[in-house]
């Protein structure tokens, strides 16, 4: 299953910062229209180097689910930034 939300957490260290959380279903649905025109030019790019385009959808369709869980944080002295992916 392909993530549903993200958060994003900036700000100080040691201070909670801003948090914006980031609903993906909106943002798929945004791209819809932009997937349809590049459906087309994956399949022909795929013919043209001899993949197959259905194994090669299903690898990125398998990347995008491996993000779900995903924790990231990074900070030094001053500054810090979380993400996670649910």
């Amino acid at each position: 299953m392909i993530p549903v939300a993200g958060a994003v957490r900036i700000g100080e260290t040691g201070v909670h910062g801003f948090r914006l959380s980031i609903p993906f279903l909106v943002l798929w649905i945004l791209r819809v229209p932009l997937l349809a025109l590049i459906v087309p030019v994956v399949f022909v790019a795929a013919a043209c180097v001899l993949v197959n385009p259905f194994k090669a959808v299903g690898a990125v369709i398998g990347i995008l689910a491996a993000l779900k869980g995903t924790h990231v944080e990074v900070a030094n002295d001053d500054f810090s930034m979380l993400l996670n992916i649910f």
